[in-house]
C-alpha cells in the first residue's frame, strides 16, 4: 500500500466491486416485491449472472489489447443506463422480455472490476512474495463487499425503498468505475494488435480447471448460504442467518490478513490443493451439526479456508498464463466464482424442499469434494510447463 497510486486503485476497486453483492439480491426484492414472483425475480437477476459470465473474458481480451480505461467508461456508463431502464420497468409493469433484456444489458456491461485491479496489483508490483500480498488483500476486499452490500441494500429496502437499494448499487458502481478509469498511472498498457497477443495462445486445458475450481467455490458459498438461511428459519431463529453467515464471512477476512503475511515458499500449487482438501474437510461436520452455535463455529472454521484458496487461483492463473493475456485468464476465474453462486443458491434450493435443511448441508459438502479432485487435477496434469514472471 505504500506503493505510489496503490492506495487509490484499491478502495476505487472496492467501491466499483459493491454491484458484485448487491446487484442480484437488490434486484430481487424489488421484482417480488412489486410482482409477488420471486420465481420472475430469480430469474431476471440470474439473467444479468449469466450475461456477465458471457462478457467477461471478452472484456478481458479487449483490455489486454487497449488498456482499461476506456472500458472502465463506457461499461460504468452502459451498466448504469441498463440498472436505471430496469427500474423504470418494474415501475411502469413492463412485460418480462424487457427486464430481462434490461437486466442482460446490465450484467454483460458491468466492468470487471475485480480482475482489472488483480491487473493493476501485477503490472505495479510484479511477481513475488509482495503480489502474493496484494492477491490476499484483495480476497479481504471480496470479503468486505459481501459483508457491506448485502446489509446496506437490505437496509435501503426494509427503511426507504427497493428503488433506492438497487439505485446505490449501480450509483457506487458507477462512482468507482469513474474513479478507478482516471487512475491512468496504475492502468497497464494495452498491448495494441501488432505485437503479437494471439501468438501468446492461453494454456486452456489449466485455465479451464482453474475456472472451474472458481466455480466450485462459488457454487459452495452460494448453496451453504441457502441452506444455512434455512436452518435458522427451521430452528424457530430466522434472524441469525446474517449473524452466522457474518462470521464465516469474517472467518475468510481474518484467513485473508495472515496469508497475505506470511512469505510462502511452498508452490502455488500445493497451497491450491491444500486449500481445496481443507474447504473439503472443513465442512464435512455441517449435515451432523444440531444446533445453531456449532454452525456458526464449523462455518467460522471453512471461513478460514476461503480466501487462501482463492488467492492460490489467482497466483496459479499469474504464473501459468503470457503476461500479454493475464486480464483476461482472471477474468476467467473471477467470473467462474461469480458464475457458481446461482446454481449453487438452485441446488441448496431444491435439497433444502426435498431433504430439509440439515441433511441439504451435503451439497456445499459434495461441492466442495469436487473442487479438491478438479484441484489435483490440475495440479497434477495439467500444470504448464512454462511459467511466466510479470514484470
Amino acid at each position: 500500500m505504500r506503493r505510489p497510486g496503490a492506495g487509490a486503485f484499491f478502495a476505487a476497486g472496492i467501491t466499483g466491486r459493491m454491484p458484485i453483492s448487491m446487484l442480484g439480491l437488490g434486484t430481487v426484492i424489488l421484482i417480488a416485491r412489486e410482482s409477488g414472483s420471486y420465481g420472475l425475480a430469480g430469474a431476471v437477476s440470474g439473467v444479468g449472472v449469466v450475461a456477465g459470465a458471457l462478457t467477461g473474458p471478452i472484456q478481458g481480451r479487449l483490455v489486454d489489447r487497449f488498456g482499461q480505461r476506456l472500458l472502465i467508461l463506457v461499461g460504468s456508463v452502459l451498466c448504469t443506463i441498463g440498472l436505471v431502464g430496469l427500474l423504470i420497468a418494474v415501475r411502469i409493469d413492463a412485460p418480462h422480455w424487457a427486464l430481462y433484456l434490461l437486466s442482460f444489458v446490465a450484467g454483460g456491461t458491468r466492468p470487471q472490476v475485480g480482475s482489472f485491479v488483480r491487473a493493476r496489483w501485477t503490472y505495479l508490483l510484479g511477481r513475488g512474495r509482495a503480489l502474493q500480498t496484494a492477491f490476499a488483500l484483495e480476497a479481504v476486499g471480496d470479503e468486505v463487499v459481501f459483508i457491506l452490500g448485502p446489509v446496506l441494500v437490505t437496509f435501503l429496502a426494509t427503511q426507504v425503498s427497493p428503488y433506492a437499494a438497487l439505485g446505490a448499487a449501480g450509483a457506487l458502481g458507477l462512482f468507482g468505475g469513474i474513479w478507478l478509469a482516471l487512475l491512468k498511472a496504475s492502468d497497464p498498457p494495452g498491448r495494441g494488435k501488432s505485437d503479437g497477443v494471439e501468438q501468446a495462445p492461453l494454456p486452456m486445458l489449466s485455465l479451464v480447471l482453474l475456472s472451474l475450481i472458481g466455480v466450485g467455490l462459488g457454487a459452495t458459498l452460494g448453496s451453504a448460504e441457502v441452506v444455512t438461511v434455512a436452518f435458522t428459519a427451521a430452528e424457530g431463529q430466522p434472524g441469525m442467518s446474517g449473524v452466522v453467515l457474518a462470521v464465516w464471512a469474517f472467518g475468510s477476512l481474518l484467513a485473508g490478513l495472515w496469508y497475505g503475511s506470511i512469505h510462502w515458499r511452498a508452490p502455488v500449487e500445493r497451497r491450491l490443493l491444500i486449500g481445496t482438501i481443507a474447504l473439503a474437510i472443513s465442512l464435512a461436520p455441517l449435515p451432523w451439526v444440531g444446533n445453531i452455535f456449532l454452525v456458526g463455529v464449523v462455518l467460522f472454521f471453512a471461513g478460514l479456508t476461503i480466501a487462501p484458496t482463492m488467492v492460490a487461483v489467482t497466483a496459479c492463473v499469474e504464473e501459468w498464463v503470457p503476461p500479454q493475456r493475464l486480464t483476461e485468464a482472471i477474468t476467467w476465474t473471477v467470473t467462474g466464482i461469480l458464475l457458481g453462486v446461482a446454481p449453487g443458491n438452485a441446488a441448496a434450493g431444491h435439497a433444502v424442499d426435498i431433504w430439509g435443511a440439515s441433511t441439504a448441508y451435503w451439497v456445499p459438502v459434495t461441492i466442495g469434494i469436487t473442487c479438491a479432485l478438479v484441484a489435483s487435477i490440475a495440479v497434477t496434469f495439467a500444470r504448464p510447463k512454462t511459467r511466466f514472471a510479470h514484470n
